[in-house]
């Protein structure tokens, strides 16, 4: 028994996120359907329907959703109206207005995100437009169930288990962290073995993530800007990122045939642990951006300049001058690029002290 509820908990806090947006989507729902009833609204179905579509998993998404559908349906509404007023009421005319509409729409859309909506709208309006009914209150009644639904799904989720982006940022940002940390292990085998790199599917899945960072962060100045929340999180963090991203790739590269022999023993195993070193703190910075913490540097600048030294003892024997162009390229490029991750993974925790003291800190890379 005791086994059952030990599951049962772990369960309940494993998926505690989607579970309350279940909660929220479905209590939305019902809300959504009693207001249409209790407004005698004839197709308040589609307040229903807009706090299932806007319905996202943070304040600022929501919000974000539920403006651009409201606008969206404002224009299709309009321009629906419009050709539901002046077309023939035959098939070759609601034809031809569906066409012309539908033209319209879908360009303004091309140009203008905000209107992907619009031409939804506008051809649910000319083609349930219902006979004898004034074309004006069938808009207005239209703006009036999305409008309706909007708000109802925004309020859901800024009053049932508040969904603030911060939350989703910080999720987010931890799990490229894990991602890049596997990738820095995985290039600091390849050193330590004196194997080629093999390229890792992590790198698309890694872009992905960073983009979802990317649109949590929208989501979260939306919320500041809305004043319905507010978030910590400085907005250099998903520039970071991306350029440790970036680092990685230009390692990657170096990586992809093993260092010239020359170089290789003295150079690979200092360059390895470099890239442990940086690997874990990497883990450190997801660890301190989850727990609001501080994050220790340990002995990360010790191992980059014991890096240093060795290239540049390398570089003052005059064993390069004997590698060719291409091996010399790639040793600098590596050298390079790895004083590059060193900068960009110290700013970075620069960036995430400043969430757990609250004092900013002005560096070169901000």
């Amino acid at each position: 028994m005791s086994s059952i509820a030990a599951n049962i908990r772990e369960f309940l806090t494993r998926r505690a996120p989607e579970l309350r947006q279940t909660l929220r989507v479905t209590i939305a729902t019902g809300a959504a359907y009693i207001a249409y009833k209790f407004l005698g609204l004839q197709q308040g179905y589609w307040a229903v329907f807009t706090v299932l579509i806007v319905m996202q998993g943070s304040i600022g998404g929501t919000l974000g959703a539920a403006t651009e559908r409201m606008i969206g349906t404002l224009a299709g509404a309009i321009f629906g109206g419009l050709a539901a007023a002046f077309h023939s009421n035959t098939s070759t005319g609601i034809g031809i207005a569906l066409v012309l509409v539908t033209c319209a729409t879908v360009w303004g859309a091309a140009i203008r995100p905000q209107l992907r909506v619009a031409p939804v709208t506008a051809a649910i309006m000319l083609l349930t437009d219902p006979a004898g009914a004034p074309v004006e209150q069938f808009v207005v009644d239209r703006v009036i169930e999305i409008g309706l639904g909007g708000l109802i799904g925004v309020l859901a989720a800024v009053l049932i288990f508040p969904a603030r982006s911060h939350a989703v940022v910080v999720t987010r940002s931890v799990a490229v962290l894990t991602r890049i940390q596997r990738l820095l292990s995985s290039e600091a085998d390849a050193l330590e073995r004196g194997e080629a790199l093999v390229p890792s599917s992590e790198h698309p899945a890694l872009r992905q993530a960073l983009m979802a960072v990317e649109q949590a962060m929208k989501d979260a100045e939306r919320e500041r800007a809305s004043r319905l929340a507010d978030h910590r999180i400085p907005a250099a963090i998903p520039r970071t990122l991306w350029r440790v991203r970036n680092d990685l790739v230009a390692i990657g590269n170096v990586l992809r045939e093993p260092l010239p022999a020359p170089i290789a023993s003295s150079l690979a195993p200092a360059a390895a642990s470099l890239l442990r070193a940086e690997a874990e703190l990497t883990g450190r910075c997801a660890t301190a951006l989850n727990a609001v913490a501080v994050v220790s540097r340990n002995d990360v600048p010790a191992v980059h300049l014991a890096f240093t030294d060795t290239f540049s003892g390398l570089r003052q024997s005059g064993v390069m001058r004997a590698l060719d162009f291409n091996a010399v390229g790639r040793t600098f490029g590596l050298a390079f690029a790895l004083d590059g991750l060193h900068r960009n993974l110290t700013d970075l925790a620069a960036r995430i002290d400043e969430i757990a003291t609250g004092i900013p800190e002005r560096t070169a890379n901000s």
